[in-house]
């Protein structure tokens, strides 16, 4: 039996979450860095800071909705 090296989704909604994790990971690297890192303050904050914070809770609900969407087919096959 062969392992695969890369499972994909199945569903669409196992896609969607893919592609929002895909891009919340896009969003905290080097390119995109570059073009939020600006000498701008939002609410007292050097916007790379807000763009962080922003990139980190997008991170924590593409995860909590994953768990959830996870559960929900779990449940569904018992």
């Amino acid at each position: 039996m062969s392992s695969r090296l890369v499972v994909l989704p199945t569903s669409r909604a196992g896609w969607g979450l893919l592609i929002a994790f895909i891009a919340v990971v896009a969003a905290g690297i080097w390119p995109v860095i570059g073009w939020v890192n600006r000498s701008v303050l939002v609410m007292g904050l050097p916007l790379l800071v807000v763009w962080s914070y922003v990139v980190i809770f997008a991170c924590f609900a593409v995860m909590l909705i994953a768990n959830r969407v996870l559960a929900r087919k779990e449940r569904e096959h018992d």
